[in-house]
């Protein structure tokens, strides 16, 4: 579903000269992301600051959408478990997914409860983003949500620039071979193999929702798909936030619950209507997913964008085909399917230019190269490329610009070897020192009106 963009202006004065605090950084997750920060690492002393104030103490903030979910469901969870409030109702504090949204794919409009982790995100107070695997994704999402005058209510003044930045790291902006290879059918969108492990994955998903066994949701998984009605229970958990409320809201969260009851499990077990849909992260995921999704997504020249591209792999240069490099510290899942893509057949249904094989066959066990860097084929004035980490100290490079994407690539790293898994290896500190650096470098950029913004505003 595409959404009609507002005409933006840059907006100069949207943060105050005099503010001294630093904006907070907002961590996504990727695919079945287990919702654990500290799985990230030791954060809150990472963004600590120092006594010199050379660092500055920077709030983490961090978010859990669904970690299967579509990159559309994503988002909309990201927003409102920051912004909390539910829209269309004002008495209720709930998600909305949007009614065409939900027609259309067969789940309820409303999601759950969330009283909002920054009730104050606005343009006059940004945040920073930094989404790892599908959460650069969801990211990039959410942000054509901010821009779309029909979506979000005006309420909400929804607006692009309410993301100070945005930072991807191994996430497939382009898509990726690996969905297909796993079951998601490249002849028929929306498809799964029967018997592929995608598809075996789902049924057991949907087993561990069937039973929506609660305390094992709260040490583990929670996988966040009440909306789709999974639960044996019923999901009687739509929350009203004053028992004197209207008979009118009664009656809508009555009517909620009687449609989210309506998938039983034999059904999702043999056709899941979420996983055999368009609206869940494996489709997303796709080569054709993000394809549509890029072609009527543009970037806003207010906001930084940064990339880090991973790479385990070696060319063959009799094949073009890549292999990835053995190491002990790359899992053996990655292993394996790092080198079913990097000899991926493409059929001819996905289409890709023969300019770009090689970078379509690099990869960092789940990612290829070319789609990690940004979601639209390189143009002058549309990116610029490092290798390497950055420098901690933030010498020999440009400073940071705003309507163009930055791009770090580093060799010798896999899908998991920035983040989330910590591990506290040298590679992952240097990421973190830079990233944080990197954000200390435009709040000073922005906080000394010395930002030059760009003109460029699609991609």
């Amino acid at each position: 579903m595409s959404y009609e963009f507002e005409a933006f202006e840059n907006v100069d004065n949207r943060y105050p000269s005099s503010t001294a605090n630093a904006i907070p950084v907002v961590f996504v997750e990727g695919f079945l992301g287990p919702g654990v920060p500290e799985y990230w690492g030791p954060l809150e002393h990472i963004f600590a600051g120092n006594e010199e104030k050379s660092i500055k103490a920077r709030r983490c903030i961090f978010v859990k959408p669904g970690c299967g979910s579509s990159l559309h469901d994503r988002a909309v969870e990201i927003f409102y478990q920051l912004k909390g409030g539910r829209a269309s109702v004002g008495l209720l504090t709930q998600v909305d997914y949007g009614e065409a949204h939900a027609k259309e794919f067969g789940h309820v409009q409303y999601g759950r409860k969330y009283d909002g982790l920054y009730p104050e995100w606005s343009v006059e107070k940004p945040l920073h983003f930094i989404g790892h695997s599908l959460g650069g994704n969801t990211l990039w999402k959410l942000q054509q949500l901010l821009a779309a005058k029909d979506f979000f209510p005006s309420q909400f003044t929804p607006h692009p620039d309410m993301m100070c930045s945005l930072t991807t790291v191994s996430a497939p902006l382009r898509g990726s071979q690996s969905v297909y290879i796993l079951g998601s059918r490249h002849d028929a969108p929306g498809r799964v193999r029967p018997f592929s492990f995608g598809c075996w994955l789902a049924r057991c998903v949907h087993l561990y929702e069937y039973f929506d066994i609660k305390w094992l949701k709260n040490k583990f998984y929670d996988f966040n798909v009440d909306h789709w009605g999974f639960s044996c229970r019923n999901n009687k958990n739509i929350e009203i936030a004053d028992e004197n409320e209207v008979d009118e809201l009664k009656i809508e969260t009555k009517q909620e619950e009687t449609t989210q009851r309506k998938y039983g499990l034999w059904r999702c077990l043999l056709e899941s209507p979420w996983l055999y849909s368009k609206d869940n992260a494996p489709y997303d995921m796709t080569i054709h997913a993000m394809k549509e999704l890029n072609e009527t997504s543009r970037m806003f020249s207010n906001t930084f964008y940064r990339s880090y591209v991973a790479s385990m792999t070696r060319e063959d240069l009799q094949t073009q085909y890549h292999y990835p490099q053995f190491s002990f510290s790359f899992q053996l899942p990655i292993y394996v399917l790092s080198r079913q893509i990097g000899r991926y057949q493409f059929p001819s249904s996905l289409t890709i230019p023969p300019s770009e094989l090689s970078e379509w066959y690099e990869n960092d066990g789940v990612c290829p190269v070319i789609s990690q860097r940004h979601p639209r084929p390189c143009a002058s004035g549309y990116c610029f490329h490092h290798q390497g980490l950055p420098p901690v100290d933030g010498s020999g490079k440009a400073k940071p610009r705003t309507g163009v994407w930055e791009v770090w690539e580093i060799k010798e790293a896999d899908h998991f070897s920035l983040v989330p898994t910590w591990k506290g290896t040298e590679m992952q500190q240097r990421f973190y020192e830079g990233y944080r650096k990197h954000l200390d470098n435009i709040d000073d950029l922005i906080h000394d009106g010395s930002v030059k913004t760009s003109k460029h505003e699609t991609g």
